[in-house]
């Protein structure tokens, strides 16, 4: 075969590469740029924007001003979202640890493994029933509360506000007690079995094994699975739609949920063309203040330990 023919045969073989290679990528990047480009900035322009369609800053406005009021659903909704992610939070040391102890294969953790992780690959539906039933009127919880407390009637758990925000939070620590056993399990078996033994040799404990060693050595993934629950500080709701509906009369609204209820009220009254709009810039500000708490804790945990290979 003379040097034309090859050059020619060559030539094809590069033009069918390059066909194959932009068959390939032009379908996601189509996508990226509907899904993730166009909707995203057709969001952030939206929350610049009054009900007819001029440039302004009336949604943050009318924000601030909602926020503002004595009577403010997102005050309450506000609060109840710190305070669910400030729960999630605390919950993250005992998830951790959980992983930790079945990883060190204690006494029964093929059970306890099955019993922590059963609620997660169940469908939230179904764990806000269960739950639902146990703490309703016909439920051992609700009438064990009314005796303690000396109360007339059985009390309505998930309805009463004295008690709904406390019945809701405790769904939530129950839920996420165990955590992501999958990664941490994962996560702790890369670390080398020579440097356990070696600590055990010296005579560490448990807790000295954990904060001394464990933890540095799988410091990277602790830190972005912090990073990670910190970005959604202001999406943190647990249940509360399923076990009670964030309703006015129970208390337990977040963030979310007001946004979901906000949105879904907004059909039929004066803020149909503008609801869009109005959750666009609320949800801006949430972005940008939950971006900047990220970034910060990101640095923290960028300087608590060194970097370690194994």
């Amino acid at each position: 075969m003379n040097s034309a023919a090859l050059k020619k045969t060559k030539n094809k073989r590069d033009t069918g590469r390059i066909v194959f290679i932009l068959f390939c990528i032009t379908i996601p990047i189509i996508n990226w740029l509907i899904f993730y480009v166009y909707t995203n900035g057709s969001a952030i322009a939206m929350a610049f924007k009054n009900s007819k369609g001029v440039w302004s800053l009336d949604n943050f406005r009318r924000f601030i001003e909602e926020f503002n009021l004595p009577s403010s659903q997102i005050r309450i909704a506000l609060k109840n979202t710190l305070i669910t992610f400030g729960i999630q939070f605390v919950m993250f040391i005992p998830q951790v640890l959980v992983s930790y102890f079945i990883y060190k294969k204690v006494v029964g953790y093929r059970f306890f493994r099955i019993v922590f992780f059963l609620p997660g690959i169940l469908f939230s539906v179904c764990t806000a029933l269960c739950f639902s039933y146990m703490v309703g009127v016909n439920g051992f919880i609700a009438q064990g509360i009314g005796e303690f407390l000396g109360l007339d009637k059985v009390p309505e758990l998930l309805i009463d506000s004295r008690f709904a925000n406390y019945v809701v939070w405790a769904n939530m620590i129950w839920l996420s007690f165990p955590g992501d056993l999958i990664i941490w399990g994962g996560t702790f078996a890369r670390i080398p079995n020579d440097v356990l033994e070696s600590a055990k040799i010296d005579g560490v404990t448990w807790w000295q094994e954990f904060t001394k060693i464990i933890v540095p050595l799988v410091w990277p993934t602790v830190a972005l699975k912090l990073v990670l629950t910190i970005c959604g500080v202001f999406g943190a709701t647990g249940q509360v739609f399923l076990l009670t509906g964030g309703s006015e009369q129970s208390k337990t609204i977040t963030l979310s949920v007001w946004m979901y209820k906000t949105l879904l009220n907004g059909s039929g009254n004066e803020y149909t063309s503008n609801v869009y709009n109005y959750l666009s810039a609320v949800g801006i500000i949430m972005t940008v203040i939950a971006v900047g708490i990220s970034l910060f804790i990101r640095r923290v945990t960028d300087k608590a330990f060194d970097d370690v290979d194994f």
